[in-house]
């Protein structure tokens, strides 16, 4: 089921009837219906920007089992309300017995950087299938195999966290070769804190969406979203849900930016020009584009797993199954790695 995304500035969120529907005050002052759905279409709400929920809202969407997130216009999330859940106190203790123990420890995170530098790889594969002469690509391909190959002698998460950095900047030291030059929209390195143009900005921000969805799906199943593997504990961080990101970072967020960018349903008109701070933001249209174009990005069938129809959001699910199913039974735990 789709997130319900609220960007209209000043809009309310309320329950009408069986409903959830959404309003803006009219400029006679009267209350103007912008949208309507039945609660049971809807997964999650996200209120984006100067948006409001009202009490009797937020009360039965904890009834339904909704939970409610806010963000700022570029992506920044800000909390998540969640209705009451099981704790599943057996699966938490194995969890936390598994996070404790370091020779665990470094094999689930061992899986998972491998995962991200094999879904990379993939990606980068692709694109230099399309643009064989592209040296920059082929030797980015060059360095992820190499580290790929390191991976086995890295004996410790800080060894991991090591190739997981060099992968990460390989890998988008050749993404903006992938972006075609007509489009407008380029990319020179990653920049998180502003982001400075576009790119930045839709990788951030499909970034937020992604780690607040599989947090979600975290807490669901009775784990505990702070506690991780390859990353460390911090404060207002859910770690688990960044480690099970990380799988999901390439097949996801990179390929629909790249899509995006490349077919030219985002475009360089579709962004505020930098802030006082340099970051770039979309414009209210940009966000209700950019909405669209992602929640029909996470139903499109998923390479790499059985059943050539399932959508990607669902496979996601699956995985956060497998790694609880892992962690409760002692097994070892599978990324998903594309195809």
């Amino acid at each position: 089921m789709p997130t319900l995304y609220v960007t209209e500035s000043g809009a309310t969120v309320r329950i009408r009837s069986a409903s959830i529907i959404v309003t803006d005050r009219a400029e006679d002052g009267s209350q103007k219906l912008l949208f309507e759905v039945e609660p049971h279409h809807v997964e999650g709400i996200s209120l984006v920007g100067d948006v409001h929920i009202t009490a009797d809202a937020l009360r039965r969407c904890f009834e339904l089992g909704i939970p409610v997130s806010w963000l700022d216009a570029g992506g920044e999330l800000h909390g998540r309300c969640v209705p009451p859940l099981d704790r599943n106190a057996s699966l938490r203790l194995s969890q936390y017995a598994a996070a404790s123990d370091p020779a665990r420890s470094v094999s689930i995170a061992r899986a998972i950087v491998a995962a991200k530098v094999h879904n990379a790889t993939a990606l980068l594969t692709d694109v230099q299938g399309n643009d064989s002469d592209n040296t920059v690509v082929r030797d980015a391909l060059v360095a992820l195999r190499e580290l790929d190959a390191a991976l086995a002698a890295a004996a410790d998460l800080a060894a991991l966290r090591g190739v997981e950095g060099a992968a990460a900047a390989a890998f988008f030291g050749a993404f903006g070769a992938a972006l075609r030059p007509a489009t407008g929209m380029t990319f020179s390195r990653r920049e998180r804190r502003p982001p400075p143009d576009p790119v930045n900005a839709l990788l951030s921000f499909a970034s937020v969406l992604l780690g607040n969805r599989i947090t979600g799906m975290v807490e669901a199943r009775g784990l505990d979203p702070s506690v991780g593997f390859l990353h460390e504990v911090r404060s207002g961080r859910p770690s688990l849900a960044v480690d099970l990101l990380e799988e999901w970072r390439a097949p996801v967020v990179e390929r629909f930016v790249l899509r995006s960018c490349n077919l030219k349903t985002l475009r360089p008109e579709h962004f505020d020009p930098p802030d006082a701070a340099g970051g770039v933001r979309l414009t209210r249209e940009g966000l209700r584009q950019f909405f669209v174009e992602w929640e029909k990005y996470l139903e499109r069938p998923v390479r790499g797993v059985e059943g050539s129809d399932t959508p990607l959001l669902a496979a996601i699910g699956r995985q956060v199954d497998a790694f609880a199913a892992g962690v409760r039974g002692g097994g070892i735990y599978e990324p998903f790695r594309a195809r």
